[in-house]
């Protein structure tokens, strides 16, 4: 039987969207009869820690080995996919016949130290992971002897810029679970719907003062926020947040949303452009890497610098205050994001596994 393993470097216990990505295609390889593993990693060691953080982890690894508070309760994953929580990945029993998949920079550390065959070892690059390993340390990882796999054209640049090749997979979307359900024209143009992330790299910082701005000039607009975190203290009446909406209340509130703010400093890929775009948003988002495997500004989106909250404000106001070109932007976004299908995504990423 065909065996995969794909290394994590934390729990599951929260929705990311890399994640996510990574446990679709576990399903999926499970279905069509591949014996897949996943294995959490609850400490890493070489990022040498002190001893209190070690002792933190050691007590929450037991507490999660017992509880099974590492799986993923936010999604649903085949019954037939083995999870296991380890120490480390040190000190993991990895399979010598098996596909092992690193998923993260830190996974793929260890992996590049297991002694299999370099073609049994896959880098699946989903961001340029710098925010806790220097950039030298980051490129260092790229020229591992595996097959790297990245999920968008950025992320390929980046790899053959440091004279390395990586196969081509773009994430997909499942259609089934996002769709449009309310027309854009019955749509109120005030209501607006963000992502809500503790994240600085999410940039709520720059949606929130263009929030403010754009209100000035149409005060009516009304906001809404999902995330994963608590709701965040001090919201204004004119802001609602969702946690961790279920299936029904995210197709809701986003059929409900005329235009979707995406304030991203930098994304691998950046999901929730597409999800609000599968719904039917027009979106105003910020020209990061990742949302502009989607966002072409004009086309299917508006698109202004990282970080400028008056420019996102200016495109919010154009959106709010244009019909015409919400409708065209919306229409154009929702058919450019009909390319992005997860079953292809899925052959794509089977078959650079040579599956």
């Amino acid at each position: 039987m065909k065996k995969v393993v794909f290394l994590l470097p934390d729990n599951a216990s929260q929705p990311v969207g890399g994640v996510k990505v990574v446990l679709e295609y576990a399903n999926r390889l499970a279905a069509d009869g591949v014996e897949v593993t996943i294995v959490y990693a609850a400490y890493n060691r070489w990022l040498k820690k002190d001893i209190a953080h070690r002792l933190y982890f050691y007590l929450r690894y037991l507490k999660e080995k017992i509880s099974g508070s590492f799986l993923p309760r936010w999604f649903s994953v085949s019954g037939v996919v083995h999870q296991k929580l380890v120490w480390s990945l040190s000190s993991f029993r990895y399979p010598t016949d098996a596909c092992i998949v690193a998923t993260a920079v830190d996974t793929a550390y260890y992996l590049n130290q297991y002694k299999i065959p370099a073609q049994h070892k896959f880098y699946f690059i989903q961001g340029y992971e710098n925010w806790f390993v220097s950039d030298d340390f980051l490129v260092s990882t790229y020229h591992y002897h595996m097959h790297k796999i990245v999920i968008s054209r950025w992320l390929q640049k980046v790899v053959a810029d440091c004279g390395e090749k990586a196969d081509l997979v773009p994430n997909g979307f499942d259609f089934h679970f996002f769709t449009l359900s309310t027309p854009i024209e019955r749509r109120s143009p005030l209501e607006i719907i963000a992502l809500y992330h503790t994240d600085k790299r999410k940039g709520l910082d720059v949606a929130f003062e263009a929030f403010r701005l754009a209100r000035e000039q149409v005060p009516q607009l009304h906001v809404t926020l999902f995330g994963t975190p608590d709701r965040p203290e001090g919201l204004p009446e004119w802001i609602e947040y969702h946690q961790r909406p279920d299936k029904e209340t995210f197709n809701r509130i986003y059929n409900r949303a005329a235009i979707f703010v995406g304030s991203s400093y930098t994304e691998g890929w950046g999901l929730t452009v597409g999800e609000a775009m599968q719904c039917g948003c027009a979106v105003a988002c910020t020209d990061n890497k990742g949302y502009l495997e989607m966002a072409v500004d004009g086309d299917t989106a508006l698109v202004s610098p990282v970080g400028n909250a008056q420019a996102l404000a200016n495109n919010i106001i154009r959106l709010a205050t244009d019909n015409a070109l919400r409708y065209e932007l919306s229409r154009h976004g929702n058919e450019f994001i009909q390319r992005f299908d997860i079953e292809e995504s899925y052959r794509n990423f089977r078959n650079a596994l040579n599956l």
